[in-house]
C-alpha cells in the first residue's frame, strides 16, 4: 500500500520503530489520555495505543484511511477523528497530553493550542530543530526570542532527543528535535498581569536590533524618554536590549508597569 507525501500537509512519515517506542517512553504518558496531531500512516500511533489509557488521533488527510482504520479496529483505546486540528474544539474536561510528530507549517499555533487549553498538561512533540532551540534559548544568546520567554514562563522545556532528517520519508530539509513542554503550575502574575506580560515581551522583540527601550516606545505610543525613566528607575541601562534580559526581568518590568 503506497501513499503520496502532500506537501500541503507537511507531511513527512518517521518509521524508525526504535525511535518511536523511546519517544512515548520519553514522554511518560503510560495510562494517560493522549491527543496525536497528525497520526499520518499510524507508526506513532500504534505505540501509543499500546501504553495509553485512551488515544485521540487528529488527522486532516483523509486519503490515509486505509492505513489508519485497520489500526483504529485493532485498538479500542484508540479513536481518530478526521479533521484539522487547529480549526476544532477540544472537548475535554480531564487531564491529557500531547505526543506527535508536529507538521513544522503549524508548529507555533499547535504550542499555543496547547498552552490555551486548562486540561492539556504537557506536550511531547517533535518539531524543526531551529524551532525548538529558539524555545530553549538562554538570554544572551541568538536564539532567544519572545517565543523564548514566553514558553519557559508557562512550561518546563526539556530537549529529549536530536532525530536526523534521514530518518524520515521524504527526507525534509532540516533535522528535528523532539521536546517536553510541561506546563507550571503559575502564581507569579495575576491574570491581568499576563496579559500585559505577553504583550510587553512580544513588544521588547519586535525588532531584535534595537534596544529595549526604543521597542518599548512603540507600545501605546509611549514616549521614548518616559520608557527611559522608567527601564533606568528599575535598575536596567537605558541601552539594555530585549535578549540581555531573563524572564524575571521581564516580571519585573511588567509588575511596575502597572503602577506607573
Amino acid at each position: 500500500m503506497k501513499h503520496q507525501a502532500k506537501k500541503k500537509f507537511g507531511q513527512n512519515f518517521l518509521t524508525d520503530k526504535n525511535l518511536l517506542e523511546k519517544i512515548v517512553r520519553l514522554a511518560q504518558v503510560k495510562n494517560k489520555d493522549v491527543i496525536e496531531v497528525g497520526p499520518g500512516q499510524g507508526a506513532l500511533t500504534r505505540f501509543l495505543a499500546d501504553v495509553c489509557h485512551s488515544v485521540t488521533a487528529y488527522e486532516i488527510d483523509t486519503s490515509l484511511k486505509p492505513f489508519l482504520n485497520p489500526i483504529e479496529s485493532k485498538y479500542n483505546n484508540l479513536n481518530i477523528i478526521y479533521d484539522d486540528f487547529m480549526k476544532i474544539d477540544i472537548d475535554i474536561d480531564h487531564e491529557a497530553h500531547v505526543v506527535a510528530n508536529v507538521p513544522y507549517y503549524i508548529t507555533t499555533p499547535i504550542i499555543f493550542k496547547f498552552l490555551e487549553h486548562p486540561y492539556l498538561k504537557s506536550a511531547t512533540i517533535m518539531i524543526q530543530k531551529e524551532v525548538a532551540e529558539r524555545i530553549h534559548a538562554k538570554p544572551k544568546t541568538k536564539a532567544y526570542n519572545s517565543l523564548s520567554v514566553l514558553l519557559q514562563y508557562y512550561t518546563k522545556v526539556e530537549k529529549l532527543m536530536d532525530v536526523k532528517r534521514h530518518m524520515f520519508k521524504p527526507v525534509p530539509n532540516v533535522d528535528s528535535i523532539v521536546i517536553k513542554l510541561t506546563k507550571k503550575e503559575q502564581d507569579l502574575l495575576t491574570s491581568e498581569e499576563e496579559k500585559l506580560f505577553i504583550d510587553i515581551v512580544k513588544t521588547a522583540f519586535t525588532q531584535k536590533r534595537k534596544t529595549l527601550v526604543n521597542n518599548l516606545s512603540l507600545f501605546e505610543n509611549i514616549e521614548k524618554s518616559d520608557v527611559i525613566t522608567y527601564i533606568e528607575s528599575l535598575g536596567y541601562a537605558a541601552n539594555i536590549r530585549a535578549e540581555a534580559l531573563t524572564i524575571n526581568d521581564f516580571i519585573k518590568i511588567t509588575k511596575g508597569w502597572l503602577s506607573w
